[in-house]
């Protein structure tokens, strides 16, 4: 793979609190999500009738046939997110974007028959070219497992709803963790040594009950999944999120971890929250660099630029949640930087015919003419 305007110097690690390229230099890490685009979130996606991504694929090749059904998913995706869009990004000032995907990206079905191209290997085309053509615009990617084989949580961002498997104490529970342990081991055997790369997310926002996450199931699937990566990979920084808080993670010693960025998801209702938070959040663990990995205030009166200036006086990495969607409810929405509202991309996944469904997923592309800044991008780039 061509690294674009990254040499291996880019390479990034952690040392104490910070995060540090080769030439040792600190960097901070300030961006976006590509939420939406490798795996569809039902609320802020321009679908109708389903609930999940796992839905979404069962019912278009019920409807169509698989290979149909593959075809309108490569259209959505070839479509949702485009050099157009890394070129803006680029242009707000980000340096690096989290890319959200999940493991039937890469599998055929829930038994972990792999997609492979014509030369046998397994297809992580998608996420090499958006590994490629951010390295070419400077850009740093966090590779974001979201939907995990058994999935690591009940809700909807995890690929299906309700189907929380991957912790059972079964022979199921088992297959799943396996199945999670080889695709990451592929996965960062794929991109080892790549320097673009700046870390690898185990697991988006692990959520199957209320027991404590701090020594419970939770934890040791972390571990399980950091040993496994760890046994191919050993330079890329690993991020482990607390779900909600850091009170939800261990010390890094307990369980050996090194090189690690622990990682939260913040969407608070006001700017004293955030402010009190983002002063507060590393203290539990002061020698973690800490990535707000998802946020936006998009849950009551909080602003952008109290916000961005409370986490960057704390030395915080972050990136918005997200950069591009659909408003369902209202003309604008914070939840994206980029969107549109209304229902004109709007797909019925139960109603509409084949050639709708292809017509309106070719028109997602993001143009001057079909989308508009729902949040203030140059504002939000003056704090990168």
């Amino acid at each position: 793979m061509n690294y674009g305007v990254f040499t291996m110097a880019d390479m990034l690690h952690t040392k104490g609190s910070k995060i540090y390229n080769a030439r040792n230099e600190q960097i901070f890490l300030r961006g976006t999500n590509l939420g939406g685009w490798l795996l569809q979130e039902d609320w802020m996606a321009a679908t109708k009738g389903i609930d999940s991504q796992w839905e979404l694929i069962e019912k278009l090749a019920k409807r169509f046939g698989e290979e149909k059904r593959d075809n309108l998913i490569k259209v959505w995706e070839d479509n949702f997110i485009t050099e157009y869009d890394l070129d803006l990004i680029k242009n707000y000032g980000f340096n690096c974007v989290r890319v959200p995907f999940w493991y039937r990206n890469f599998m055929l079905d829930d038994e972990g028959t792999y997609r492979r191209k014509a030369d046998g290997s397994i297809d992580f085309s998608r996420l090499d070219w958006v590994v490629e053509e951010c390295g070419k615009r400077g850009i740093y990617v966090v590779l974001d497992m979201h939907g995990v084989p058994g999935f690591q949580s009940v809700a909807h961002h995890s690929g299906r709803c309700h189907h929380c498997e991957l912790y059972d104490d079964t022979p199921r529970g088992e297959f799943f963790r396996n199945l999670a342990v080889d695709l990451w081991q592929r996965i960062a055997a794929h991109f080892k040594g790549n320097p673009i790369v700046c870390m690898y997310d185990l697991m988006n926002e692990p959520m199957c009950d209320n027991e404590p996450k701090i020594s419970s199931k939770y934890v040791e699937v972390y571990n399980l999944l950091y040993k496994a990566v760890r046994a191919v990979d050993t330079e890329h920084i690993i991020t482990i999120e607390g779900i909600w808080t850091p009170l939800d993670l261990p010390p890094t010693a307990k369980y050996g971890w090194t090189n690690v960025v622990y990682q939260y998801h913040l969407y608070e209702h006001n700017n004293e929250q955030y402010i009190l938070t983002a002063a507060t959040i590393n203290l539990p663990h002061p020698n973690v660099p800490v990535l707000i990995g998802e946020f936006c205030p998009c849950r009551g009166s909080a602003d952008w630029a109290t916000i961005l200036n409370a986490f960057n006086k704390a030395g915080l990495h972050w990136l918005t949640w997200t950069y591009k969607g659909f408003s369902k409810t209202a003309p604008t929405s914070d939840w994206f930087i980029m969107g549109t509202s209304g229902d004109k991309y709007f797909v019925d996944i139960e109603n509409d015919s084949y050639e709708t469904i292809l017509e309106k997923w070719t028109n997602l592309t993001t143009t001057k003419n079909n989308y508009f800044e729902m949040a203030d991008g140059k504002l939000l780039g003056s704090f990168a």
